[in-house]
């Protein structure tokens, strides 16, 4: 998902396409898909002239923003691989851990869920306390005990996904959608850096529209 990230897109490219050229070689091809969430700067000018040099690079533009979640959902009807990979743009998790999830999925996982290590040094305690929050109420409401159902950097089935692309509801917070579809889960430590450029788009009442989402759509 790409909202406002022209700072970010020059070194998030770079980044991904050494990981994915290095590992996913071959006869294990990769594909990149990037949604632009109706971004105001010059995000989808530089993603659709990726897409124009390498053919693997694929952009989905929406006429607005719609949010994280929504655009997660629009790159994943293009999805054409056996194990599909999230990640935000703003580089707090390295691209250099895809390969890591990606194996645990190749060992029969049908989510392997993002632990973000290092979160204390990296950001404020206003941005991890609502985290703790929606992170012990996501637990709780799915019974599914994770550390960190706000990592980004996340691995899925294909059966997972496709799972997903028939749930048709307004909004829906993906890893516990992907819980409820999934036999074996597991989560893997994964680094966590400061944000490379531009600013966080999850302020407290995103994370508490995010949660309201979550209940609705999952308990009684």
């Amino acid at each position: 998902p790409i909202y406002n990230e022209e700072a970010s897109i020059p070194q998030l490219w770079e980044r991904l396409a050494k990981v994915l050229n290095e590992n996913f070689s071959g006869e294990r091809d990769w594909e990149l898909i990037f949604t632009d969430d109706g971004s105001k700067d010059r995000s989808l000018l530089m993603l659709l002239e990726l897409a124009k040099a390498e053919p693997r690079v694929k952009v989905v533009e929406f006429n607005r923003n719609y949010g994280q979640h929504p655009a997660i959902f629009g790159a994943l009807s293009e999805v054409e691989g056996q194990v599909v990979v999230t990640l935000d743009a703003d580089l707090q998790n390295p691209p250099e851990e895809i390969p890591k999830l990606v194996a645990k999925v190749e060992e029969g996982y049908d989510v392997v869920g993002g632990w973000r290590q290092g979160r204390s040094m990296n950001d404020s305690i206003f941005r991890r306390l609502p985290s703790k929050i929606v992170n012990a109420i996501t637990r709780k409401t799915t019974g599914v005990k994770l550390h960190d159902y706000g990592c980004m950097l996340r691995a899925y089935s294909r059966e997972v996904v496709d799972a997903m692309l028939l749930c048709k509801e307004r909004s829906s917070f993906i890893p516990a959608l992907a819980n409820s579809f999934a036999k074996r889960i597991t989560e893997v430590p994964v680094g966590h850096a400061e944000r490379a450029a531009g600013d966080s788009k999850y302020g407290f009442w995103k994370l508490i529209n995010l949660q309201f989402d979550l209940l609705t759509s999952f308990s009684m």
